[in-house]
């Protein structure tokens, strides 16, 4: 795993191409969002400062729809949350909107997988790469917890980000620090 770089389809967001820097703060607060959510998967966005791209340094915890969507309509949303995340698409525009206008942009949405490990699953590909350009401009966060018998923990954390010119996802480096 390297740094990608700027993403050629996204300049000016250089996020987008990894080589992000977690506050420990934000992966501890992840982490217990994702535990606290278990058996459901976890989701929201991190945010930094945009003159300092790759620092990741506050989260905010967003509402896993899937239930909802799936009790509305479960032939179109078969999988609930303990299997798939859904985030409210007007919330998330209105959070990159806000981001970019106070300085302080989205940069990564983040998610958990339960029992089962921190990969980028085609579902996922699916939800945020549409005919090569992504859905919403950002890396991704993929969080893994499971359960051994004495309560959920988190057992791995991975950064995706958009390979340029595919519709997939490949791993980026993660750093964290105070």
């Amino acid at each position: 795993m390297k740094p990608r770089g700027e993403h050629p389809q996204y300049p000016g967001l250089p996020w987008i191409g990894g080589d992000l820097v977690f506050a420990e703060a934000v992966t501890t607060a992840i982490d217990a969002h994702a535990r606290a959510a278990y058996p459901s998967e976890a989701c929201g966005f991190v945010f930094g400062p945009a003159a300092d791209p790759p620092r990741c340094d506050d989260v905010q915890r967003e509402e896993n729809e899937a239930d909802r969507y799936h009790a509305l309509d479960p032939e179109t949303f078969p999988r609930t949350s303990r299997e798939y995340f859904l985030i409210n698409g007007l919330r998330a525009s209105r959070a990159f909107d806000r981001g970019a206008e106070d300085g302080r942009p989205l940069k990564v949405i983040y998610h958990s997988h339960c029992e089962a490990g921190a990969y980028f699953s085609e579902e996922d590909a699916a939800t945020f790469s549409q005919g090569q350009l992504l859905t919403w401009p950002c890396a991704f966060l993929v969080v893994s917890v499971r359960d051994a018998g004495e309560g959920p923990a988190v057992v791995e954390r991975r950064v995706w980000v958009h390979e340029p010119g595919t519709d997939g996802f490949v791993e980026a480096p993660l750093r964290v620090a105070p």
